[in-house]
C-alpha cells in the first residue's frame, strides 16, 4: 500500500508541474502581449508627434520658400536693374549711335 501511495503522490506532483508550467506560459503570453501593446502605444505616440514636427517644419519651409521666390523677383525685375544701374554704377541706356546691329551670317 505504501508503494500505492508513493505513485500517486508522484502522480500528482506532476500533474502540479504540469499545471504550474501552463500557468507560467500563460503568464509570461500574457505579459508579451502586454509589453507589445504599450511599445505600440509609445511608438504611435511617438511616430505622430514626429508626423507633427515634421508638417509645422514644411509649413515653415513653404513659407520660406514663397518669401525668397517675391524676394527674387523683385531683385531680377527690369525696373529695378535699370535704376540700380544708373544709381549705383552710373549706367545709362545707349544712344542710338551707340548702338551696333550685327547681322547674322
Amino acid at each position: 500500500m505504501a508503494a500505492t501511495r508513493a505513485k500517486s503522490t508522484a502522480g500528482k506532483g506532476a500533474k502540479k508541474n504540469g499545471s504550474t508550467v501552463r500557468v507560467l506560459l500563460i503568464v509570461a503570453t500574457l505579459t508579451l502581449v502586454a509589453l507589445f501593446f504599450v511599445w505600440t502605444r509609445v511608438q504611435n505616440t511617438r511616430l505622430r508627434r514626429e508626423s507633427n514636427r515634421l508638417k509645422q517644419r514644411e509649413q515653415e519651409v513653404l513659407a520660406e520658400n514663397n518669401r525668397l521666390k517675391l524676394e527674387w523677383a523683385r531683385l531680377v525685375s527690369p525696373k529695378r536693374l535699370e535704376d540700380l544701374g544708373k544709381e549705383k554704377y552710373n549706367l545709362s541706356r545707349p544712344k542710338p549711335e551707340q548702338v551696333i546691329v550685327l547681322s547674322e551670317p
